[in-house]
């Protein structure tokens, strides 16, 4: 069993760094969002443009929360599942 939830912890460090990888490289090369909260920011009061800029920032703040999730969720998730693979090798069975 503590094999196995040192394994189960890798497993989820690791595909949680990567997600927040890969949603950080999405966010970062984000060009629509940024175009689109330039327009806006030049006419604030244009409906259009408040309308394109919501639906932009929906899909950019989707994508900083997703890797936000992934990079807190794979340490804490991961390194909990190794803490506890650690202690119960670490304590013997009754």
């Amino acid at each position: 069993m503590p094999g196995f939830l040192r394994v189960l912890g890798v497993a989820i460090l690791v595909l949680g760094l990567a997600t927040a990888g890969v949603t950080g490289w999405l966010v970062a090369g984000d060009a629509h969002f940024r175009e689109v909260a330039a327009a806006y920011a030049r006419h604030p009061e244009h409906a259009l443009f408040q309308t394109e800029y919501w639906v932009a920032a929906a899909r950019h703040y989707g994508l900083v929360a997703a890797a936000l999730g992934g990079l807190l969720g794979g340490l804490a998730l991961g390194g909990i599942l190794l803490a506890l693979g650690e202690l119960l090798r670490r304590v013997p069975p009754p």
